[in-house]
């Protein structure tokens, strides 16, 4: 089978040197399909033209309708969380709903999503995946630590706010000085807008603040500590990428996702310091079966094994 993922077109390489989601879910397909003895490749939809190829999968909308214009048949990705922020009255919204429309089958990484676009019928659920040769345990039984060290790995920010705190990292410090520990927030740069506007965060002595990590040290990143928080108020992914990363890396986690899926090794809070508290004491007093649990669950997520899923999809679709 021939396939082609388009390019996004974000000035980011495929594979990213650090942060770039969509291109790092592009190159994970990519790798993989090939691995299963397929022809994949990425390219910009103006190098993509009609009969090339047996699949074309696409994930950004405005490049989606470029397709459509055309007539070249394609699956469709949605990553974007703004369709909900910006609501449905939106530009946002349209264009991606046009996006679905046009397509054989759109794919989304939440439950919700589907939900939101009032159950369209070429809507399906496909969550995200992890590269389990990239993401591992340090050991294969890890120890119970005393003093667990806290990581969050996020991009904040919301809707041109760069300082909003969408993915919840006061309650991340919040939860860190409750019990007195070590707590590290890395992600891209951007990160300093909140910490900007926020400055008593930074008051908060046991905090470590990391930016711009390149992927090859993540799993360094993730080694160098216990437990995973991630109380995020918006994704498109349920599980997002770097819960799965961590959980991947041995890693429990403790966060809020949707009711609709199942990951065992985490432990679901709302945005509430004393919720994820119990989480925590929960975890510490089940150690053993939190990191068998979250290692079994993200193999089970592995991009090999999602990438399975998503031919199987293909198959069952027309593309002529």
């Amino acid at each position: 089978m021939k396939i082609c993922h388009v390019d996004p077109a974000c000035g980011l390489n495929i594979p990213p040197k650090d942060w770039g989601a969509i291109e790092k879910i592009i190159w994970e397909f990519e790798v993989n399909q090939t691995i299963l003895g397929h022809d994949s490749t990425h390219k910009m939809t103006a190098d993509i033209k009609f009969g090339d190829y047996d699949i074309v999968h696409c994930h950004v909308a405005n490049l989606a309708i470029t397709l459509q214009e055309k007539g070249i048949p394609y699956v469709y990705q949605l990553h974007d969380h703004h369709v909900l922020h910006y609501g449905k009255d939106s530009h946002v919204y349209k264009l991606n709903l046009k996006a679905i429309e046009g397509s054989i089958i759109s794919l989304m990484p939440a439950n919700w999503l589907v939900e939101y676009f009032d159950n369209h019928p070429k809507c399906i659920y496909f969550s995200h995946g992890v590269n389990t040769d990239e993401f591992f345990p340090k050991k294969t039984t890890i120890p119970k630590p005393q003093q667990p060290k806290l990581l969050m790995l996020a991009n904040n920010g919301l809707g041109g706010n760069r300082a909003f705190d969408r993915k919840g990292f006061q309650y991340g410090i919040g939860l860190a000085a409750l019990n007195n520990l070590e707590i590290t927030i890395a992600g891209p740069t951007n990160n300093q807008n909140f910490f900007n506007e926020n400055l008593w965060a930074l008051n908060y002595p046991k905090l470590n603040l990391v930016f711009d990590t390149p992927n090859s040290e993540l799993l360094d990143l993730y080694h160098d500590h216990d437990i995973f928080i991630h109380p995020t108020m918006l994704e498109a992914g349920h599980p997002n990428l770097t819960m799965i990363e961590a959980m991947a890396a041995g890693l429990p986690v403790i966060a809020d996702w949707e009711m609709g899926v199942d990951l065992h090794g985490c432990w679901r809070a709302p945005r509430d310091v004393f919720k994820m508290n119990e989480g925590l004491k929960h975890i510490l007093n089940n150690w053993s079966d939190y990191t068998k649990n979250c290692i079994v669950t993200a193999n089970k997520l592995s991009w090999l094994n999602r990438t399975k899923e998503l031919i199987k999809i293909y198959n069952e679709r027309n593309f002529n």
